[in-house]
């Protein structure tokens, strides 16, 4: 058989012959010759093995020719037989292959090689085409996976890594002997391998179930690379294949990583390395796909093999430039995975140090990459670094100080691998366990101290100066012979134009250096010139001197005190003397002269010195230097870190939650770690414990329990009392805030049984200091934990009422009135739960008046009264109030008799004080201090003590406050429990006959009961009403005879001038005031006089807040004074304008105020000075633009306010202003409307500035066509503006903003009023458009409306209230002058006007500036009737008023207490 097979490259190829010995196929088969052939091939094979592909090769040919007539059985067989065949070569070619080979044998394997090969690959890409084409059928199987219906009946991914297996054992034989010459030809090679690549097209190659077919797939293409030369082919088709398949990323990394681990060839690696070098960064930047493809690749072929991509590396670096950062990233990671594995190891030698510092370099410079991509990856590759370990200590300090940097990234992924970062350096630190700083820093002294006691340096000094004076002069010497040399040596060099180079191309700069140095030491002189002036072309700075630390920062200083000329100066000589100039050859010659003679000098010394030394104490000497530079560096390390700390406590209040997250880590790391500062970031995440996120809230809870919750105990007693200690330090030193969240965590941690009654019972006896070393402060803590732990569970405190009396109310409280203080909070918890709306509570707790809590409370107060130095007085008093209320039977009865109890002690001690001072004044009559108060208030007033004063005084304002919740609350849900529980007794007992039947009857019976229950409680409510407006501090009481006192005290500062009795008094009056409407009425004038005309911003703030509550009490009394509250936004005190910002907030948003031209005061404080109310009132907008249209309602009214020159507001702030609100104003029909009304404003303008106002207010809207469209409608308005350069400036953004978004068809539109702007801006106005404006011009016509005359609302009288505005720095207003303006009707008759427009600042106006919605001018009907107030509105700390509902301003409280008589109540 003389035919050779040749390799097609189109199956036609066979059909036709055009060679002399080529193989042709004589005829394709039909189909059903092709069954019968398939059968033959069976019969053949069993006598011949694989010869019998020769005869029957057609056949098989057919197939490939007629695959989509045949029945898939037939291709089936077929597949069977071609791998019966396949296996059967593989086994005979080896024997034939060892020996030797005739022409004739050779040729037969080969074609039979050949053909195998050929109708295998065709054979598997024509099942793999079947098996991958897309499908509609499509059914489900019980996995629930989609699976392609395909009528294959045999499992091709088991036969198709048959095939590939049979491939590999025909391919991995020495076939290429077959060949003559032994080369095998490149048509088999792409034969072969276009196959793999073909099977690993399909993406499901990449599942787990395939890794056997991928890896024959990898070691065909090993054997095809190493052995028929099909490197530079593979490595192309792999780029190929990247760019086109992403699937593909990683079976072609483990196929390089087979070629080069299994078959040694590294070359490819070179060659993938190479094409991806090559290729253009633009390119890449587009292709986002294949980039990100050739990045993984990159990738993850260097994880496998990184000794191959690193000699090839550097190819890869101008990509650290290109535009894309997908290749930046896959650059970088890259040198990550060669500095972890390869590059981290024992024993690098010097250049492999270099490369792993350049790689460093290259990390730590893309840090600051301009994409957040790259920023984040390049911190995940760090933390890598550090994870492993593999990060060399001296860069430590830089990239810690870099990474700190990234903390302020505006990128909250960047953010995020920063904290993660830092966390892993201080975990895997390499310094100590404990890293605090103050420590560190002690004992760095500690033993810098004591190196200098074992090493001094004194004669060191000395040897030093000596060898200095000694080089100097043998310089001099030098110096004279070396001078006319070097003129000689700059003649030549003139002449002859170009140096002669003496520096060859392995010559560094510190070779040249030795070799000079050595010239000159042996007096080669005329060597040395030439040298060093030919070196000065190869090395520029050779010969420099290298400044040293303390020259840099004497620059550095001597550059910072230079005055500009200096500088000036300094930068031209600096051009000058530049470094191939300035440095003549002389100066070169001495520096490297005197640089290596002193390194000289010092190595011989070091020699000398460790000859001299005894071997013993130069050893200790080096240890102690080694433990110092330790310290050092431990130190450094830690402070980097309590740097970095205020940065990442300001992300715990991120709202990001990556950043709380890994915020929270960081802090619980560094607490454990001994780093202090840290704490204030563990008190920072207290708040956390309300976040709505419910993993923030988990890694509090969390974080807080590994901190303090896990103690490392011998026992359970032990541990107990770790938690206490470690729970206790975070009760010292907490604000409100912390004290309030760390009751939150406690509640969660007690319900949820993380602290335990081991805990429970250490609290108590650190409480009652019955262990040994417990301090006043510790225990004070462990009853505000028992108060905590308590809100989760009652009986903790109920049943140690006892104790909690004797230890917290005895002895030790009548000095320590903090502990006092807090033993009353934990005695509130004692109080009925409150119960849900409509139902009725349960029976109240309460313990009798002549309990030994009450009289140790009485005792308390009136004792430590005296003593004006405990400013706890107050804050106790206020709790102490609080239990008196909530728990006792008859609170009025004890509260009366405390305060006569403290009028006689203070009378007393005042009398004390006279007799001390020498006093001649009458003692006071003895009797009932209420007879006392009764006399002339101003003598009595005067015989106390102000200090005693103000805290009685605060006690009576208290109590008031706190009978009117007792009568609102307890007595009035008790008379409601009772009447419920009278009510279901007469049901109980109404015999069953007697009860309705009939249904209809009984719905009808059940809703007059309840009109009859709600009848029942409307005289109750009106009850309790009238006792608080005639019986409290009205009328024949107690307290009311201390309201004429605290009105005396605050109308006349000058007699009383104690700022804390005014204080007092002040805030007393307020609370008086919550209880009577009349009374409130009374004193109403005054408080607002306080409000305006005190001097203490204390008082200010304080009745600013108490406004807000009577608002909410009596809305209809405090409406005609609404602008004095919005006038407080311009105190001159902060603390003032923000519980002004905080209580109008409040009100507004509960609807309890009208939202009135006013609130342009609180737009203002967006732009506070203080960044706290800027933050509240952009906070309040915020939450007003939730309400429906309520920032467009006021929009109009506020723009007008707010650019009237008047006002007195400067155009950025302005600018500021408007730029936030109209953030708001969404909506296109909004935007139209406000289009117009501003247009029509123009008109109305007086100053220039109100043109640029209200142009650049157009310019801050959203432009639709609509909008356009009204521009053009009302362009006379402002066409003779545009001639303003600013005017002009904000309507070409409208036109640009607007084109940029505008539909085709709008443009046309936009286009023709751009060309209407540039005429205008250009020209100016012809003389139509003129008159049309002059005529259609309102100014001309304008006419001042007369202020009407001021009058005083009736009392009693709700009335619209007034707008005037009160300017609050007039010292001589009086109190009459601060009553509200109303508005008057018109009178009847009078001529009607028409309404222009007008810029003027006069709030009586009844003309509306603008359009309003018809929504906001419906007034809103206010009940007469007052409000009952709340339990939170006592004297505790201000907190907002929680939302009311509309419609009623009547609010019900829930029911608490127990009877109370009314009967000859004594308060």
């Amino acid at each position: 058989m003389e035919f050779e097979f040749p390799i097609p490259v189109s199956r036609d190829d066979l059909l036709n012959k055009t060679g002399v010995n080529q193989y042709v196929v004589d005829e394709v088969l039909s189909p059903r010759e092709i069954a019968g052939a398939v059968q033959d091939v069976r019969t053949s094979f069993r006598s011949k093995g694989a010869d019998c592909l020769l005869e029957f090769f057609d056949g098989f040919f057919s197939i490939l020719c007629l695959q989509k007539d045949l029945d898939v059985e037939i291709k089936e067989d077929a597949w069977t037989h071609l791998c019966k065949i396949a296996a059967s070569l593989s086994t005979k070619l080896p024997g034939v292959l060892e020996g030797e080979m005739d022409p004739g044998t050779r040729r037969l394997n080969l074609n039979l090689v050949k053909m195998t090969c050929y109708l295998m690959c065709q054979y598997m890409e024509m099942f793999e085409s079947d098996e991958t084409k897309p499908s509609t059928q499509q059914v489900i199987n019980k996995n629930r996976k989609k699976k392609k219906s395909s009528t294959m009946t045999m499992d091709w991914q088991r036969e198709r890594e048959t095939g590939l297996k049979s491939l590999l054992n025909l391919v991995q034989l020495s076939i290429h002997r077959l060949w003559d010459p032994p080369v095998v030809e490149e048509e088999f090679v792409s034969l072969v391998t276009n196959c793999c690549y073909k099977m690993l097209e399909n993406p499901e190659m990449t599942h787990a179930v395939n890794k056997d077919t991928r890896d024959a797939i990898c070691h065909i293409i090993g054997v095809m690379v190493k052995r028929y030369n099909h490197g530079l082919g593979a490595s192309l088709k792999i780029i190929q294949l990247l760019q086109h398949f992403e699937h593909l990323v990683s079976p072609l990394a483990t196929a390089v990583s087979v070629c080069v681990q299994d078959y040694s060839y590294k070359s490819i690696v070179a060659e993938l390395i190479r094409e991806i070098g090559r290729m253009d960064g633009s390119d890449l930047a587009r292709d986002s796909s294949g980039t990100r493809a050739y990045s993984v690749f990159l990738v993850e072929m260097t994880e496998k093999c990184p000794a191959a991509v690193l000699p090839n590396i550097s190819l890869l670096l101008g990509h650290l430039d290109g535009e894309s950062y997908m290749m930046r990233n896959g650059v970088l990671a890259a040198m990550g995975e060669i500095l972890i594995r390869t590059l981290s190891k024992e024993g690098l030698d010097d250049k492999m140090k270099d490369t792993r510092d350049q790689f460093l370099e290259h990390l730590e410079d893309h840090l600051h990459d301009v994409h957040a991509y790259v920023r984040s990856k390049v911190l995940q590759i760090w933390f890598q670094i550090v994870e492993q370990k593999c990060l060399p200590l001296p860069h430590q300090e830089n990239l810690l100080k870099l990474v700190i940097g990234r903390l302020e990234d505006k990128s909250s992924q960047v953010r995020k691998y920063a904290i993660q970062l830092i966390t892993t350096l201080l975990k895997n630190n390499p310094f100590a366990a404990k890293l605090s700083p103050e420590e560190l820093e002690v004992s760095y002294q500690k033993e810098v101290e004591k190196l200098h006691e074992m090493a001094p340096d004194d004669e060191e000094e000395d040897r030093h100066d000596a060898f200095k004076a000694e080089a100097e002069a043998e310089w001099l010497a030098l110096e004279t012979e070396l001078r006319p040399l070097i003129e000689e040596q700059e003649e030549e060099e003139e002449n002859r134009g170009s140096p002669v180079s003496l520096v060859s191309e392995q010559d560094t700069e510190d070779s040249i250096t030795e070799k000079i140095y050595k010239l000159l030491t042996d007096k080669a002189l005329k060597d040395a010139v030439p040298l060093i002036a030919a070196a000065r072309e190869s090395f520029p700075e050779i010969g420099q001197e290298k400044p040293t630390e303390e020259s840099e920062n004497v620059a550095e200083k001597t550059r910072d005190d230079d005055d500009d000329d200096e500088m000036e100066e300094d930068e031209e000589s600096g051009k000058k003397d530049s470094p191939e100039t300035s440095v003549d050859l002389l100066t070169c010659l001495k520096n490297i002269f005197m640089e290596k003679k002193h390194a000289s000098h010092a190595l011989s010394a070091a020699e000398g010195l460790e000859s001299q030394k005894d071997p013993i104490v130069a050893q200790e000497v080096a240890k102690q230097q080694v433990l110092v530079l330790y310290l050092k560096e431990s130190l450094a390390f830690a402070t980097q870190l309590q740097n970095a700390v205020p940065v990442i406590t300001l992300l715990l209040g991120s709202k990001n939650i990556t950043d709380v997250l890994e915020a929270i880590e960081f802090f619980v790391t560094g607490f454990e770690f001994g780093l202090t500062v840290t704490m204030i970031g563990i008190r920072r995440m207290l708040p956390l414990i309300w976040s709505k996120e419910s993993n923030v809230k988990e890694a509090v809870v969390a974080a807080y329990k590994r901190l303090y919750l896990n103690p490392q105990g011998a026992n359970a007693r032990l541990n107990a009392q770790a938690i206490v200690k470690n729970l206790s330090a975070l009760t010292m030193g907490a604000t409100l805030c912390d004290v309030t969240s760390l009751e939150g965590l406690i509640v969660q941690l007690v319900k949820s049984g993380e602290l335990g009654q081991g805990v429970i019972q250490m609290l108590w006896e650190r409480f009652t200091m019955k262990i040994p070393g417990t301090t006043p402060d510790e225990s004070r803590a462990a009853v505000q934990l028992i108060s905590m732990a308590a809100g989760a569970d009652i009986a903790v405190v109920k049943t140690n009422i006892s104790v909690l009396v004797k230890e917290g109310l005895g002895p030790r409280a009548d000095t320590d009135l903090l502990l006092a203080r807090d033993s009353c909070l934990a005695l509130l918890k004692l109080c009925t739960p409150k119960t849900m709306k409509g139902d009725v509570g349960s029976e109240p707790y309460r313990l009798p008046e002549t309990h030994e809590m009450f009289t140790s409370l009485s005792r308390i107060l009136v004792k430590s009264a005296p003593d004006l130095e405990n400013r706890y007085w107050i804050p106790l008093m206020e709790q102490a109030v609080n239990v008196i209320y909530k728990l006792a039977e008859c609170p009025d009865q004890i509260c009366g008799d405390l305060i006569k109890k403290l009028c006689t002690e203070g009378s007393v001690q005042t009398e004390s004080v006279l007799e001390k001072d020498g006093g001649t004044e009458d003692n006071m009559e003895e009797g009932n201090p209420l007879d006392t108060l009764e006399k002339d208030q101003e003598e009595s007033s005067a015989s106390f003590a102000s200090g005693v004063l103000s805290r009685l005084l605060s006690l009576v304002g208290h109590v008031a406050l706190r009978q009117l919740v007792h009568l609102d609350l307890a007595v009035f849900g008790e008379m409601k429990r009772r009447r419920a529980i009278q009510e279901q007794k007469e049901w109980i007992q109404t015999p069953a006959s007697k009860r309705p039947k009939d249904s209809t009857n009984q719905e009808t019976i059940e809703e007059e009961m309840g009109l009859a229950g709600a009848a029942a409680e409307d005289a109750e409510s009106e009850y309790i009403r009238k006792i608080c407006e005639t019986e409290v501090v009205t009328g024949n009481t107690l307290l009311s005879a201390f309201g004429p006192l605290l009105a005396a005290i605050c109308s006349n500062q000058q007699k009383y001038p104690d700022p804390e009795l005014q204080t007092a008094a002040t805030l007393a009056l307020a609370k008086f005031m919550m209880v009577s409407s009349e009374f409130c009425d009374g004193h109403l004038q005054l408080l607002f006089t306080m409000l305006e005309k005190s001097t203490s911003p204390i008082i200010r703030a304080n009745t600013i807040v108490a406004m807000g509550d009577l608002c909410f009490r009596f809305p209809n009394l405090i409406e005609p004074w609404t602008p004095h509250l919005y006038a407080r936004l311009r105190d001159e005190s902060s603390e003032v304008r923000k519980n002004t910002m905080q209580v109008l907030t409040h009100l507004i948003l509960n609807d309890m105020i009208k939202v009135k031209g006013q609130i342009s005061e609180m737009a203002i404080c967006i732009v506070d000075g203080n960044e706290r109310i800027a933050s509240l009132a952009k906070l309040f907008f915020n939450e007003l633009a939730k309400k429906g249209n309520a920032v467009y309602n006021i929009m109009p009214d506020m723009i007008s306010r707010l650019s009237d020159p008047d006002v007195g507001i400067d155009e950025e702030n302005f600018r500021t202003i408007m730029k936030y609100l109209f953030a708001f104003i969404q909506k296109d029909r909004h935007c139209e409307s406000l289009v117009e009304k501003l247009c029509h404003r123009f008109r109305a303008t007086r100053v220039d500035r109100q043109w640029r106002d209200l142009s650049f207010c157009l310019s801050m809207l959203s432009f639709s066509e609509k909008s356009i469209a009204k521009l053009h409608e009302n362009f006379l308005c402002f066409a003779d503006k545009l001639a303003d350069e600013e005017v002009y400036s904000c309507f070409s953004t409208i036109v640009t903003k607007s084109r940029s978004f505008a539909k085709q068809e709008a443009k046309t539109l936009i286009d023709e009023l751009e060309g209407r702007i540039e005429s205008c801006h250009k020209k100016g106005l012809n003389e139509d458009e003129l008159m049309e404006c002059a005529g259609a011009s309102p100014i001309a016509k304008k006419v001042k409306t007369p202020r009407r005359p001021a009058k005083t609302p009736a009392k009693g009288k709700a009335k619209k209230g007034g707008r005037r505005r009160v300017d609050s720095s007039d010292e001589e207003l009086d109190a009459e002058n601060l009553t509200p303006v109303p508005r008057t009707q018109k009178t009847r008759g009078a001529k009607k006007k028409t309404a222009r427009p007008t810029f003027s600042d006069s709030d009586d106006s009844d003309i509306e500036l603008f359009e309003v919605d018809k929504s906001s001018k419906k007034k809103k009907g206010v009940k007469q009737k007052e409000n009952f107030v709340d339990e939170d509105s006592d004297s505790d700390p201000p907190s907002p008023p929680k939302q009311m509902s509309k419609g009623r301003n009547k609010r019900r409280l829930t029911s608490l207490h127990s009877p109370l008589s009314l009967s000859n109540t004594p308060v």
